[in-house]
């Protein structure tokens, strides 16, 4: 009788070994399962973060400014008739054969315009201040970022006041066939700007050369 009890307690322990087998192995399952979803809870955070930047990131290689027709590039000695282009200030057309030289004009002359959109030409930038709307310290944080940028690789910049037909706005920033108007001395905008267009122009390998 002894042993019958003593087979019997060894068939139960076998049975609890058994069931505890079991417990283990549905528990590894879950595991398995819990890996999946995290897997998934990965894609669809990374589809979300797509969809953002395709909703709120997608102008971000926009160049900034706007888009002027062009009006050609021809060289005259004879004079150009500042009324004849299509934005104010001109960003292309009739220009004088020389260019300026890059830098800080204090005074302006009616000529500057037809030898800065030369300049244009040249893959520089040319920025336009009205006097009447801009303070001093405006004009100066325009002088001290026009001279930063001459003594650099980007070197082809023009700061100059403007005495044509008022354009509505404090500053006015060129390039060729790009035009970006501000109404204040907001150095960063001015920066893009050049960033965006500075060399993109039919003969940007022109000169002249560095300032000094």
């Amino acid at each position: 009788m002894a042993k019958r009890r003593t087979s019997g307690i060894q068939r139960r322990s076998r049975a609890s070994e058994e069931a505890l087998s079991r417990r283990v192995g549905s528990g590894g399952a879950g595991g398995i399962d819990m890996r999946i979803l995290i897997l998934l809870g990965i894609l669809v955070i990374g589809a979300v973060i797509l969809v953002v930047v395709l909703l709120f990131g997608g102008d971000a290689g926009t160049p900034l400014g706007q888009r002027q027709r062009d009006d050609g590039g021809e060289h005259t000695d004879s004079g150009c008739q500042i009324g004849n282009y299509s934005s104010n200030p001109p960003t292309s057309g009739c220009h004088d054969p020389t260019p300026l030289n890059w830098g800080v004009y204090t005074s302006a002359a009616p000529a500057n315009v037809t030898q800065t959109i030369h300049n244009l030409e040249h893959g520089g930038v040319v920025i336009w201040f009205q006097p009447g709307q801009l303070d001093e310290a405006g004009i100066s944080a325009l002088t001290d970022y026009v001279r930063g940028e001459n003594q650099t690789n980007r070197y082809k910049v023009i700061l100059s006041p403007w005495i044509g037909q008022d354009f509505g706005h404090a500053v006015a920033v060129t390039s060729w066939n790009w035009l970006l108007y501000l109404d204040s001395a907001d150095v960063g905008q001015i920066r893009d700007f050049t960033s965006d267009h500075y060399g993109d122009a039919p003969e940007s390998g022109g000169g002249p050369g560095p300032p000094g």
